[in-house]
This record gives C-alpha cells, sequence and structure tokens, in this order.
C-alpha cells in the first residue's frame, strides 16, 4: 500500500469511497459526484487529497485537508475534513500512512499541526488520533449552510 496525492484518475473511486464514508455517518451519499471531486478537491490548490493505493491499485482510503491558521498555537497547520479507510482495509496501517503522508506534505509547506476532528461517538477515531499523540481539545463545531450562508454572505457590505 502507498499513500499519493490524488490524481484526476482517482477521481470515480474516491467518489465511491466518499459515499460509503457518509453512509456509515448517516449523511447523504450522493451529493458528491466525480466530476465535483476532481474540480473541487483535487484540481483546486487550496484542497489537499491523498489516497492509499493498494497491491491491486485499487484505493484502500483518503484523506482531505486544507490549510489553516491557529492563533492559540501562532503556527499554521493542516485542517483534515475526511479521513476514510474502506473497511476490508481498516486495521492495516492505512489511516496512520495516509495522516503521515499528509503530516509530510504539510511539514515541507509550512505547516506544524493537524488538526484532526471526529463525530462525538466516534470513539474508534478518538483513540486512534489520541495513539498518535494528540490530545482531545473539546470544541462545539458549528456550520452555517445552504440559505443561512447565503443569507449572511448577503449582509456584508461590499
Amino acid at each position: 500500500m502507498i499513500a499519493r496525492r490524488a490524481t484526476a484518475q482517482d477521481a470515480k473511486a474516491l467518489e465511491q469511497l466518499i459515499a460509503a464514508m457518509n453512509r456509515e455517518q448517516h449523511d447523504p451519499d450522493d451529493r458528491l459526484p466525480a466530476s465535483q471531486i476532481e474540480r473541487d478537491l483535487i484540481g483546486q490548490d487550496s484542497s489537499i487529497v491523498f489516497v492509499a493505493e493498494a497491491a491491486n491499485h485499487s484505493l484502500a482510503g483518503y484523506v482531505t485537508a486544507h490549510r489553516t491558521y491557529e492563533t492559540a498555537h501562532a503556527e499554521h497547520g493542516l485542517y483534515v475534513g475526511d479521513l476514510y479507510v474502506a473497511p476490508g482495509h481498516r486495521r492495516q496501517g492505512v489511516a496512520r500512512a495516509l495522516l503521515a503522508a499528509l503530516a509530510r506534505h504539510g511539514h515541507v509547506t509550512g505547516a506544524r499541526h493537524l488538526w484532526l476532528t471526529a463525530k462525538p461517538d466516534n470513539t474508534a477515531a478518538h483513540a486512534f488520533y489520541r495513539h498518535l499523540g494528540s490530545r482531545g481539545e473539546p470544541v462545539i463545531a458549528f456550520a452555517i449552510v445552504e440559505q443561512d450562508f447565503r443569507n449572511l454572505a448577503a449582509e456584508a457590505v461590499p
């Protein structure tokens, strides 16, 4: 298994992995077609996507991230949006390899930390992140989406 940057040729396989992750988390699984993955994730400088390629060249997992700056840490970092490993590849070091590749990329480009989140009931992720040496920082995340986002944006004075 190798962890590498995603390419346009990975978009269809990523579509399947993203849909599987969303199904597991009881989120909509049909919002991100391969064409949008290629355009919005793989084709954007602001997005970082690594995939884990198995020996048979299928994708075993993926991680997405973007750059951030944490004033509390006074440093650049990478915010991990998704980390997913297909069920048949779990507990084989795939997630660690993906995060290691992401951390190496981040370190080379000036990042000094990874910011990881998990849903409250995802205790396997919590344990894995702690095993990597992370510490839990209690936060409550909020998302302003869809019409509420558009309404807020419309309030700004141009």
